[in-house]
């Protein structure tokens, strides 16, 4: 049975009040998380319980770390399928009056689930890259609400992050239809996002056309015109079609 989880009196808490990290261990995905600020939690009961939700696409699972006065430091993640999961730290009262009841909790942000070097370099930038099972595509885009854009690459495909990163027809044509449709759900709304990494992207998208802000207010025409004039300047920029050219010129004299 689902049990409602009641929100009032919930306390906001920082993302930094713990520290949430995520390594494989013979094969499986375990998730550790210590507090990191216990003033954040002072005003809590010992007997609240610790949780985080973790949800990717339709995917979701809730972790169990104890209580606050007895608080287990690792988690077992039961479902594979996670490649980047958004997750959300909520503390939940658990006494006889309260039960139910959200004390506190995080706003969300992404969990890399991969334990691997170079995804983190990847976490860093404004898109990340990760395989997964996701055939019979080769790629897929999720536009999060709340965390950057993840692009997915099929498992089966060699190194896919590498692929992804250094092959001329994907980037050549992939990353533009990629660029065109995080800034085409940004564009839906009819005023600037306040996500840090819609943000970004903005920022981004300046060093391209600098001072040319989207015309948020403006009707769908004119923001498919800004939306194509961007995606122009971005294959320009790193000129796109001489490097499809040049790869299916040097496939030809092989």
């Amino acid at each position: 049975m689902r049990r409602r989880i009641r929100l009032t009196g919930r306390r906001q808490l920082p993302r930094s009040s713990v520290d949430v990290q995520v390594n494989a261990v013979g094969g499986k995905k375990v998730v550790s998380m210590t507090i990191a600020d216990p003033r954040q939690f002072a005003m809590m009961p010992d007997t609240a319980r610790i949780k985080l939700r973790l949800f990717e696409n339709k995917l979701s699972e809730t972790l169990e770390f104890g209580t606050l006065g007895n608080v287990k430091t690792t988690a077992d993640i039961s479902n594979g399928a996670f490649s980047a999961p958004t997750c959300q730290l909520r503390v939940v009262a658990t006494d006889a009056q309260h039960k139910g009841l959200l004390l506190g909790s995080t706003d969300t942000w992404n969990l890399k689930a991969g334990g691997d070097d170079e995804g983190s370099k990847a976490s860093e930038s404004i898109l990340l890259f990760l395989p997964q099972d996701i055939s019979p595509r080769t790629w897929k885009l999720d536009v999060r609400e709340d965390d950057y854009p993840v692009v997915y690459i099929d498992k089966k495909i060699p190194d896919p992050r590498t692929w992804a990163r250094n092959d001329p027809v994907f980037v050549s044509c992939v990353l533009p239809a990629i660029i065109r449709e995080v800034f085409d759900d940004l564009l839906l709304a009819n005023t600037p996002p306040v996500q840090a990494w819609a943000k970004d992207w903005l920022l981004w998208a300046d060093t391209l056309m600098p001072g040319k802000a989207p015309p948020w207010n403006d009707g769908r025409p004119q923001k498919q015109a800004w939306l194509a004039d961007l995606v122009d300047s971005f294959c320009q920029r790193h000129g796109m079609l001489d490097l499809l050219v040049g790869m299916l010129e040097q496939e030809a004299a092989a």
